[in-house]
């Protein structure tokens, strides 16, 4: 019973004055209530546990016989209609919205507008003045759009997982990131899960190229593999392949590292080279080659 007390109370509207108070005219529940204001200007009616009924107050009307009928008007906000499965109607001061059944439907707002087909199948949004776009078709592609900027997932599932996304008109400069003359960047990525774990990525911004392979926490750092490099006035080079291969170089310097094998450091003038850990190095320098065994010279100038 106090299920069906809460299920009236809601269905009941809000009085617009004391004075029109309703009083019960016959009260049957859950079979049948009738109730109205003194005036005659208020009034409602309930049936079958409230699946039924009507009321009224002032401009204010609601209707039902659930679960096919539903309406409800309240001028000038709102004005909506429900027969279930068929047809579904609102009307407010700053939107429009139909459907017929689940197989079409749309919204027009003031500033965008959507279409649905099957929901939530397929839907696409866009805005009235071209700057905005919107379109999804579930689980296979979702598209958006904002000005000169693209953002397109194949194979998506909720935004939890992502087959393919690509993205296009991003800026073409960022964080110590400079232009290199261009007028946008890109950037790629696949089987990416949860943000944690990304099989493959690849941006192109600016004056930075960047290559990652099994990426982890959607850190660049946590690559397995990861090429990042410089171009133009900057070509520096940032790679790996955790743990066999490490090359570090910029236009200072910098130092290489290929297993346990073999490595390099330079400085710009001078450059060492070893061999099996250390075991056996070289020191190429403007004066001449200076060879050391475990650490000590055993030939140079």
């Amino acid at each position: 019973m106090a299920l069906l007390a809460l299920l009236a109370a809601c269905t009941g509207p809000l009085l617009d004055q004391p004075g029109k108070l309703r009083q019960h005219e016959l009260f049957l529940p859950p079979l049948v209530t009738v109730a109205e204001s003194p005036d005659g200007s208020s009034w409602s009616w309930d049936a079958l546990f409230w699946l039924a009924g009507q009321d009224v107050e002032g401009d204010r009307r609601h209707a039902r016989a659930l679960p096919l009928w539903w309406h409800d008007s309240e001028p000038p906000y709102a004005n909506q209609t429900l027969l279930f499965p068929l047809w579904y109607s609102r009307d407010s001061a700053d939107s429009r919205t139909r459907f017929w059944s689940l197989a079409y439907g749309y919204v027009e707002g003031r500033e965008t507008s959507s279409r649905y087909v099957l929901p939530p199948l397929f839907w696409i949004e866009d805005a009235h003045d071209g700057s905005y776009h919107r379109s999804s078709l579930l689980l296979a592609w979702d598209e958006l759009r904002r000005g000169e900027q693209r953002d397109v997932r194949i194979v998506t599932l909720l935004g939890l997982a992502t087959g393919l996304r690509v993205q296009s008109g991003l800026p073409a400069a960022g964080e110590a990131v400079g232009d290199l003359g261009r007028t946008s960047s890109r950037r790629v990525s696949a089987l990416e899960l949860l943000g944690l774990v990304g099989a493959f990525g690849w941006d192109d911004a600016g004056d930075r190229r960047d290559v990652r392979v099994l990426t982890l926490l959607s850190s660049e750092r946590l690559s397995l593999f990861r090429s990042w490099r410089g171009r133009g006035d900057d070509p520096f080079v940032r790679e790996w392949l955790f743990p066999l291969y490490m090359n570090v170089q910029d236009a200072a310097g910098g130092w290489s590292y290929v297993g346990p094998l073999w490595g390099a450091w330079s400085d710009g003038e001078r450059r060492t080279d070893w061999w099996a850990l250390g075991l056996l190095a070289r020191t190429r320098a403007p004066e001449g080659d200076t060879w050391r065994v475990l650490g000590l010279p055993v030939a140079g100038p």
